[in-house]
Formats: C-alpha cells, sequence, structure tokens
C-alpha cells in the first residue's frame, strides 16, 4: 500500500499480507519476519493453526521441554504431601546415643550405615586418614642408629643416696651491701640486717667450723 502523498509504505500494520508482518500465519516455505522464532517453538503438540477445528482446551506442549521425560514437575500440594513418607524417620527409637559434649567426644560413635562410602568420592561427611595427626617425632640418628639388640633394656639410673646441698655453693642475695634492691623477697620493704640467709643451714653442713684455737696439752 501507498501513502496519500504518493510516498511508499514500509510500515507494517495488523492484518496486512506484507512479509514483514508478524500478525499472520504463513507456511513453512514463506520466510516472513519472524519465521526463526516460528522453528524454535516445534514440535508442537497441537498447533492451532493447523487444525480447522480450534479446541483452546488442549494444550500446545503437553511438558516443560524434553528434560521431565513427559512427566509435569510436583505441584506445591503434591510436595507437601510427600512430607508424610518421612515420619518413619521422627519416629522413636529404642537405642539412644548420649549428648556430645567435650568428655564424651573422644569415645563417641556415630557410625552408621548410610549406603554411602566412609571415605573418598561420595562420602557424607569429609574425614581425615588415620595418620592425620601422627607426629613424627623420631630423629634421623635415632632412626639410623638403632640398638643392635632390640630386647635391650637400659637399666634406670638409681637416684642419689646423698642429700643435695648445692645451695651451699650457691650465692645469695646479700642482706647488707643490696637493701634497697628490687629483688628483695617478701612482703615487706625494710632492711633486715640479720645475716640469716636461705642456704645458712646447708652452710654449716658443708662448711664445717674448726678450732682454731688448739687445745691445750695436757
Amino acid at each position: 500500500m501507498a501513502a496519500v502523498t504518493g510516498a511508499p509504505d514500509y510500515y507494517e500494520r495488523k492484518g496486512s499480507l506484507f512479509l514483514r508482518s508478524d500478525h499472520m500465519n504463513y507456511g513453512r516455505a514463506t520466510l516472513n519476519s519472524n519465521w526463526h522464532q516460528a522453528r524454535e517453538a516445534e514440535p508442537k503438540d497441537y498447533d492451532i493453526s493447523q487444525h480447522d477445528e480450534r479446541d483452546l482446551g488442549k494444550a500446545t506442549y503437553r511438558r516443560i521441554g524434553n528434560v521431565t521425560g513427559g512427566q509435569l514437575p510436583k505441584t506445591t500440594y503434591q510436595a507437601f504431601a510427600d512430607q508424610t513418607k518421612l515420619k518413619n524417620d521422627f519416629a522413636e527409637r529404642e537405642v539412644r546415643k548420649p549428648m556430645v559434649n567435650l568428655d564424651t567426644l573422644d569415645c563417641l560413635n556415630i557410625d552408621r550405615d548410610v549406603g554411602a562410602p566412609k571415605h573418598g568420592y561420595g562420602s557424607v561427611l569429609p574425614r581425615h586418614n588415620p595418620d592425620y595427626n601422627k607426629h613424627y617425632l623420631d630423629s634421623t640418628h635415632r632412626a639410623d642408629f638403632k640398638p643392635p639388640n632390640p630386647d635391650y633394656v637400659p637399666v634406670p639410673e638409681c637416684p642419689p643416696e646423698f642429700e643435695d646441698k648445692s645451695a651451699a655453693y650457691r650465692k645469695c642475695h646479700s642482706q647488707f651491701t643490696d637493701t634497697a634492691d628490687y629483688r628483695r623477697p617478701g612482703r615487706n620493704t625494710w632492711q633486715d640486717e640479720s645475716g640469716i640467709y636461705t642456704n645458712s643451714h646447708y652452710k654449716r653442713e658443708v662448711f664445717k667450723p674448726t678450732e682454731t684455737i688448739p687445745p691445750q696439752l695436757s
């Protein structure tokens, strides 16, 4: 069609037979402006343009894509109604397990048969290998130079039979020259000039006093 002014009218109008019109149903041989959209919509279970009697009660597609296998997904009511099948999972069982706390964590046995492998691919929970927290404390010398006799048991060292008096040779904190020192023991801060040290009794036992004046010869 042409406009009144004589210029060609290229604009699309509803009901026109122009090939750019996408409001008419053409055959497959005729390529109009939306022919690719019609190809993407095929195959249709009920094409309303190819039947003489139009029945709007029939569905164009009886499936949602090709992934459902011809079955529609469950409705909201069907999904909630299927929860009644989970009733046995919440039934009271005779075997009761104690609560998990820090005291029962090491001796707790929560293994059960869930139909899946315990380790590796397909397991319900990731698990470490048995040697995950193993500590390798053997030194190179101890691993390479082992004793020749594996049944050899070293004799334990006997405790010393004498009392340790090494404190007698230790220099204690001076009560005369270090009176105002920060190392003053105890709560009191006054100067103690008694001359009694903590190792005084050890000094008397180790360094026994000698008589400087020899006894008179009778």
